[in-house]
This record gives structure tokens, C-alpha cells and sequence, in this order.
């Protein structure tokens, strides 16, 4: 009897609820009737909001997108770079290397020659404190490090100039290599480039970061200034040249932005070699694998020769980028050296404070493992160029011609790798070259080390 009752007004609310959605529907079905009407009646908004869906689309596209291009590889380092004033050249963030440019009057010049200045007037200074005040091991290797810093500023500064040049003849010689088949292809050197670029920034900063906690170690237990330990912090960072000028809160400041900059680009000098080799090396081995799945197939004259037209433009711009950064490439190298023996010898002193420990350890295990990746990737660009004598070997017979020949001999011959000022080669050999050399210095400094442990907060 309930149920009896209850259907109808169960069957009167469902029927309100379905006019009530059927009006709305009809509602919106007109809605967007006179929508559609107005859209379709005026063809020039029409136009427009197909214009605006295209560039959005365009635009979501191209940001997933590569070409695989060495301008699009390099383009974070650039900015990373520009933001600690090194490499001030214009249009780093477009795909295309003719919209690179440099001039003189431009903020990102005017901000690396202030950069430039405060790192000269600084090595100025420790000249002057070496020379005079205390010439002993510590002082002579800040002396080192930001002699090096103002060395490497102005290096790339004078890259900066010809890099456009460098850029536009780059991009003309990957656009006659053969194409990249597949996607992941594409997108393999710029991931590449920025794992090195974030892995090295980061190590670089936690290292940073420790060389500030060891610092607090002298902050606290003997303050330069009591009760005012940011001002014991900064005058510590720049101790030699206040021993010169007169401590102020401004010039403490300046002084730590001077450190971070310095910082930067002793690292940046690594980042940048490496990720220039790497590059090089995806070129040759673009082309190598290009010929190595040729090989085996029938072969004509042609297609050797274009092979080696190729191969020859790769060594051309190997080259012409060796000129314009060799000078980079020396001071990065010497600079490794000189530090890496530095702190292999500091290994046997006793630190003042577990940070100091934790600090001087990871710092010499990064310094190691990026001079050992720095080796390793130069040398991939010699080891990519020897590789045709290994495809050249897999060719039958009945396609083997003069025009191969002739290729097979110019890489037999050919030598290519970046060098450092043409004093030396980066190849794999240079690894063990450099191991030696460390160990030989090492020993001769061993006979001078007449210090036990680190100066503690008294003692000078």
C-alpha cells in the first residue's frame, strides 16, 4: 500500500527533472546555436580564432620538439652562462645560429667588463699581497685561482666575439650530414648537454655551499668583528685585499659577489669544453653510423665521396672551433692540474673541524671525477674520427674504389682532436699522460711539505 502511494509522487518528481533538463539542454543546444551563427556569419573572427588556435598549437608543438641542432643543444649553457657574465652574445635563446650577434654596447658586454674589472683589480691586490705581506703555499693559490678567474673572463669574452661566426659555419655543416632518423636522435645531444650542465652546477654549488659552512667554523670561534659574525663572514672571503682597503658592509658584499662569479666560472671553463666536445663527437658519430649502415649495402662512387666531403667539413669546423677555444681549453687543463696536486698534498694535514674534512673531501673527489670526465669526453672526438677504419674494413669487395681509398688514407693520416693551444692533443693517452704527471709533482711537493695540520683560528 506504501509503494501504491508512493509512485506517484516519485513519478511526478522524476518528471520535473526531466523537464528540467530537457529546458536547459535546449537551452544550450540555442546557446550555442547563436554562438556558432555569429562565429560562421563574421568570416574575419572566424579567421582569427583559427589563427590564435594555430599558434597556440605551433607553440606547444615546438616546445616538445627537436632538431637536434648544436645551437639548440648549447642554448642552456649559454644562458647559465650569461647570467654569471660570461659569453655576452646576443640571441641565445632562438634555434638559429644567424640570429646570434655581439657588440660592445649591449648590457650583457657592459656586465662581463665590470666582471672582468672586479676579478683583474682582485689579482691585482693579491700580487701585492703575495709580494709583500706573506708569500706561503694558501695565499699564492688564491693568487692562482683568481688570476686564472680573470684569465678565463677575458677568454671568453674574446670567444664571444667569433662565436656567431663559429655558430652560422656549424649549422651550415650539420645541414649537409645525413639527417637524424628517429626522434630520440634528435633529442640525445641537448638531454646530453644539459645531464653534464645540471650534474657539474650542482656539485659545483653543494661545494660551494660547504666551503661557506667551513668557513664558519674561524666566524665562530674567532670573529674578525664580535657580535657581527655576516660581517666576520665577508671580511674572511676577501681577507687579502682588506688587508689593502678598509673593511665595509658594500665592499663585503661585493666582495662575496665577486667569489660566487669566480666560482661560476672556474666550473663554467669545464662545462663549456665539455659540452663542445660532446658535440663535436655526436657529429662524427652521426656520420659514422650513417656509414656503417651503408656499408654492407651496394655502394657507388658518389656516395664515398659525399662521405668524405662531410668527413672533411667535420674536421674543417673541428678546427676552427679548436683556434677560438684552445686558450679555454689550456687554462682549464693547467688550472685541474695545479689544484688537483694542491689538494693531494693538503690530504695529509689534519683539519680543524669535521666540515673541513667533509668539505676538502668532496671537493678533491669532484675536482677528480670532472677533470677524469673532461679527459673523457675530449678524447671521444679523436676516437669518433678513427672510427671509419673500422667501417671501411666491413665494405665487400666488389664496392671497394679509389674515392675509398683516398678517404681511408685522409683518416689514417689525420690527427683531429681539440688541443690546448697546440702544446697537446686531447686523446686517451693524455688520461694516463695526466695521471703521470700528477704523481710526479706530487712527490716533488711531498719533500716541501713542512705544515702538519690547517691553521686554526689563532694561529697564523
Amino acid at each position: 500500500m506504501a509503494r501504491t502511494t508512493g509512485d506517484p509522487v516519485k513519478r511526478r518528481r522524476c518528471i520535473a527533472r526531466i523537464k528540467f533538463w530537457r529546458r536547459s539542454r535546449v537551452g544550450s543546444d540555442v546557446t550555442l546555436g547563436i554562438i556558432k551563427y555569429k562565429v560562421v556569419s563574421n568570416p574575419s573572427r572566424r579567421f582569427q580564432f583559427s589563427l590564435i588556435k594555430a599558434w597556440f598549437l605551433r607553440i606547444r608543438k615546438e616546445e616538445y620538439k627537436y632538431s637536434g641542432s648544436f645551437q639548440e643543444a648549447i642554448k642552456p649553457v649559454l644562458i647559465i652562462a650569461q647570467i654569471f657574465a660570461l659569453m655576452p652574445v646576443r640571441g641565445i635563446g632562438s634555434k638559429f645560429a644567424d640570429d646570434l650577434t655581439f657588440t660592445w654596447f649591449g648590457i650583457r658586454t657592459y656586465y662581463a667588463l665590470v666582471t672582468i674589472l672586479c676579478f683583474g683589480i682582485t689579482s691585482g691586490y693579491l700580487v701585492a699581497y703575495v709580494t709583500n705581506v706573506s708569500f706561503n703555499f694558501d695565499s699564492v693559490e688564491s693568487l692562482v685561482f683568481y688570476l686564472s678567474i680573470f684569465l678565463i673572463s677575458f677568454s671568453f669574452l674574446q670567444l664571444a666575439r667569433k662565436w656567431p661566426r663559429i655558430a652560422q659555419e656549424w649549422q651550415l655543416v650539420e645541414a649537409k650530414l645525413p639527417p637524424l632518423k628517429f626522434p630520440k636522435e634528435s633529442k640525445s645531444l641537448a638531454q646530453q648537454i644539459k645531464i653534464i650542465t645540471f650534474v657539474a652546477t650542482t656539485c659545483s654549488l653543494v661545494e660551494h655551499i660547504m666551503s661557506m659552512l667551513s668557513t664558519g667554523y674561524y666566524v665562530n670561534d674567532c670573529p674578525r668583528f664580535p657580535g657581527h659574525p655576516i660581517d666576520s663572514f665577508l671580511y674572511l672571503n676577501y681577507s687579502s685585499v682588506f688587508y689593502f682597503v678598509d673593511y665595509t658592509h658594500f665592499l663585503g658584499l661585493l666582495g662575496k659577489v665577486v667569489n660566487v662569479l669566480s666560482t661560476f666560472a672556474w666550473n663554467f671553463n669545464d662545462i663549456f669544453v665539455m659540452a663542445v666536445s660532446v658535440a663535436l663527437a655526436a657529429r662524427f658519430r652521426q656520420l659514422n653510423d650513417y656509414m656503417m649502415r651503408e656499408a654492407r649495402l651496394p655502394t657507388s662512387v658518389d656516395h664515398w665521396m659525399q662521405c668524405r666531403i662531410n668527413f672533411r667539413n667535420l674536421c674543417k669546423l673541428c678546427e676552427e672551433v679548436d683556434d677560438a677555444i684552445s686558450t679555454i681549453t689550456l687554462l682549464c687543463f693547467t688550472n685541474n692540474l695545479y689544484f688537483i696536486c694542491g689538494k693531494i698534498l693538503k690530504s695529509m694535514q689534519a683539519k680543524p673541524s669535521i666540515m673541513h674534512t667533509l668539505y676538502f673531501w668532496f671537493s678533491l673527489a669532484y675536482l677528480l671525477g670532472r677533470t677524469l670526465i673532461l679527459l673523457l669526453y675530449s678524447s671521444s672526438i679523436n676516437d669518433e674520427s678513427k672510427r671509419p677504419l673500422v667501417i671501411f674494413r666491413v665494405v665487400p669487395r666488389e664496392y671497394w674504389c679509389d674515392e675509398l681509398k683516398r678517404f681511408s688514407e685522409e683518416v689514417q693520416m689525420d690527427n683531429v682532436a681539440l688541443t690546448g693551444m697546440k702544446f697537446f692533443r686531447l686523446t686517451r693517452g693524455v688520461v694516463i699522460s695526466v695521471a703521470g704527471t700528477i704523481v710526479t709533482y706530487e712527490l716533488i711537493l711531498l719533500q716541501f711539505n713542512g705544515a702538519e695540520k690547517v691553521a686554526g683560528c689563532f694561529e697564523s
